[in-house]
């Protein structure tokens, strides 16, 4: 972690310090009151159980890319307080453009520049930067898309679980032979064994979509925040240091 970092850099991270906590409170009260265990003993066709694990795997994959999130803001608020400086922040020589100083820590914002400076020492001019803010707006969201398949996969795992309830319950149905209060016993407890499979797994499927998707949106604005600080950076910090290295390459 960079010194001097504020603390406002980590602010996706906190927001999902502060949900993760809250669910696990509620994790402890649903196991406190036996829920858990009623339900996947219920659900026997255990997607209640893949669906929590999932859910648990990924979320703890959102906290590690709102940490990562919160160091790349760090060394892009680094960068930009040595951009402010009055020494020239890039350096030409025999092995390439390079930055003069002590290089700043690998991140998104570092690579940006080098290859901004790269382009400009060859090209004599300091240019558009489209082409390669687009290449960074990739980097920044890869694995969201993933996320976000996973949320809306847990969804559609529990729609299956409610097609798979009440296959059970038609089954039981289905097995009828006879009309005689023993057998409307058994039926009923068939179907609702059914109901309950299909309405556990509903209801996980819906509740860890949301809660999933609702963390990755937490990474989404974290990555927008980012992009807008990098882009100030490139566009406005770095300007008169393009310009110097722009003239050193003609």
């Amino acid at each position: 972690m960079l010194l001097n970092c504020p603390l406002d850099a980590y602010r996706t991270f906190h927001r999902w310090l502060l949900l993760s906590g809250i669910l696990v409170y509620a994790a402890y009260l649903i196991v406190a009151n036996d829920l858990l265990t009623q339900m996947l003993e219920t659900d026997q066709s255990y997607l209640s159980g893949v669906i929590l694990l999932l859910l648990l795997v990924t979320s703890l994959d959102a906290g590690r890319r709102a940490y990562r999130l919160g160091r790349e803001m760090c060394a892009t608020l680094d960068l930009r307080r040595r951009a402010a400086g009055d020494t020239e922040l890039f350096v030409a020589d025999d092995d390439g453009v390079r930055f003069r100083d002590t290089p700043p820590v690998a991140s998104f914002a570092r690579q940006h520049l080098l290859l901004l400076a790269r382009k400009t020492y060859h090209s004599g001019v300091a240019g558009s930067q489209d082409p390669l803010l687009d290449r960074l707006e990739n980097a920044l969201g890869r694995g969201h898309e993933t996320g976000w398949f996973l949320a809306d996969l847990m969804v559609r795992l529990g729609l299956l679980g409610t097609v798979i309830g009440f296959i059970f319950m038609l089954a039981s149905v289905g097995n009828l032979s006879g009309v005689d209060i023993q057998t409307l016993q058994q039926l009923l407890a068939n179907m609702t064994t059914g109901m309950r499979i299909a309405l556990y797994t509903t209801l996980t499927g819906l509740g860890a979509g949301i809660l999933l998707g609702f963390q990755y949106r937490l990474l989404d604005l974290g990555a927008e925040r980012l992009m807008a600080e990098i882009i100030e950076l490139s566009e406005v910090d770095v300007v008169r240091h393009l310009r110097a290295l722009a003239n050193t390459g003609r």
